[in-house]
């Protein structure tokens, strides 16, 4: 008889490393705005557009829009539970890293990327996950 792997069931909270990659990735850019050789008017919009990217950014950090769980079991395959359970396919594009992992993945007929930042699961669950994603992709 074959022994099944035990479930594996992730619940990816807030990271501190992603919102301080959001805030260096807006801030660094803001001294090659104001070097560029345009005039006043096209940098103050190119301002506008980056502090407007990272108001969006900061609100989607605060309202939980990066916190979802991930389910794995293999009788039902790779799950993710945001508002309601979804089947998905983890791609073979994933990437692990030990730091973060950027799950590449496909529901119904839709790619889409999510983030896992090692500080967002605790240490043993990002390790699993990472033995799991090498085994099942």
């Amino acid at each position: 008889m074959k022994k099944s792997a035990p479930p594996l069931w992730l619940a990816v909270k807030q990271s501190k490393y992603l919102l301080l990659f959001i805030l260096s990735v807006h801030v660094l850019t803001l001294p090659s705005i104001v070097f560029l050789t345009i005039a006043l008017p096209f940098k103050l919009g190119l301002l506008l557009l980056v502090a407007s990217s990272l108001y969006f950014h900061l609100q989607r950090y605060r309202l939980g829009y990066y916190e979802f769980t991930l389910k794995y079991t293999t009788e039902f395959a790779w799950q993710l539970c945001a508002e309601e359970i979804t089947s998905i396919q983890i791609l073979n594009s994933t990437v692990l890293t030990r730091f973060v992992i950027v799950l590449h993945l496909q529901i119904e007929n839709k790619k889409r990327y999510l983030l896992v930042c090692c500080d967002a699961v605790s240490a043993e669950e990002y390790r699993q996950l990472i033995v799991a994603l090498k085994i099942s992709t």
